[in-house]
């Protein structure tokens, strides 16, 4: 368990939010090093302590910069999935105590409130750039639903966006009482507690079998989805491309015809010092040829 808690630990700053700190984790990943690193050099002189805690924090990926988003952005959202989480695990509760049969629709709820989660986190992707999360969607998912059963420490880091690792989700002794209490032996059970197990067992997987096929759609129509995204930037390609070679054939015309116009006009102007170079009465006369023998002298008459 401790090694567990030491991959997912929540930041040293959860439980008092410096503003400072927040801002720090709504920061491009990628710039959370400096910033840190920034930040505790400022806070060093006055508050070593609090510079130390700030030192030690760690820069989240992606998929827990995308939760803390979700805390920061749209705590409604984060808020429904772990309220979600609480009720499912009443119903786990209230199953295995044999006390109503409220688990199928408690796990539906927290399979639409993750839903919801998602899409809001989608759109906040898609705001910080293309691509931001298309990669990460699965596993961001599978921190909201460690989320609705985590330790109350990691709950508190996500609501307040400061969340380093992404949650793991919680053991039956975090399940509101579905682990026997330690010394209890099999004496200390209820009566009937042994048939309300197998029917909490069996409806736990219904619940599960619903949700997985739930999951299954939700995954076909997201790969769906995107194969139609990436069929339309297809086309969205090929008509700037094809934009381009208008405004490229359009130019060459354009050159053309003034090519041609400034050849015309060219023409035109020589056709006229052509006219006027020539005499006003046409073409001057040329001399008359002499005949052959003209200039030969005459012999003596006989």
């Amino acid at each position: 368990m401790a090694s567990r808690r030491a991959r997912s630990r929540p930041s040293d700053a959860a439980a008092r939010p410096d503003p400072r700190v927040r801002a720090l984790f709504a920061a491009p990943p990628a710039e959370f090093v400096a910033r840190r690193d920034a930040l505790a050099r400022e806070l060093a002189p006055d508050r070593s302590a609090e510079a130390a805690r700030v030192r030690r924090l760690r820069r989240p990926p992606l998929a827990a910069w995308l939760l803390n988003a979700l805390a920061r952005e749209r705590p409604e959202a984060l808020a429904a999935v772990l309220e979600a989480g609480d009720r499912l695990r009443q119903a786990q509760a209230r199953a295995v105590r044999g006390e109503g049969g409220a688990l199928r629709e408690a796990a539906a709820a927290l399979h639409d409130a993750i839903a919801e989660a998602l899409g809001a986190v989608r759109a906040i992707a898609g705001a910080a750039g293309p691509g931001a999360a298309a990669a990460q969607l699965g596993t961001v998912e599978r921190g909201l639903r460690a989320a609705a059963t985590a330790a109350p420490d990691e709950r508190e880091a996500l609501r307040a966006g400061v969340l380093e690792r992404l949650p793991e989700a919680g053991g039956l002794e975090l399940l509101g009482g579905l682990a026997p209490q330690p010394g209890a032996g099999p004496e200390a059970a209820p009566p009937g507690r042994s048939r309300a197990g197998r029917q909490a067992e069996r409806a736990g997987r219904r619940a599960r079998a619903e949700a997985a096929e739930r999951e299954r759609e939700r995954r076909r129509i997201r790969a769906e989805a995107e194969r139609l995204e990436r069929e339309r930037q297809r086309a969205a390609e090929r008509l700037r491309r094809a934009a381009r070679a208008v405004e490229r054939a359009q130019g060459a015309l354009q050159a053309a015809r003034a090519a041609a116009e400034a050849a015309g006009a060219a023409a035109e102007a020589a056709r006229a010092r052509a006219q006027a170079a020539g005499p006003a009465g046409g073409s001057p006369a040329l001399p008359a040829r002499p005949r052959r023998g003209a200039g030969r002298a005459r012999g003596p008459a006989l």
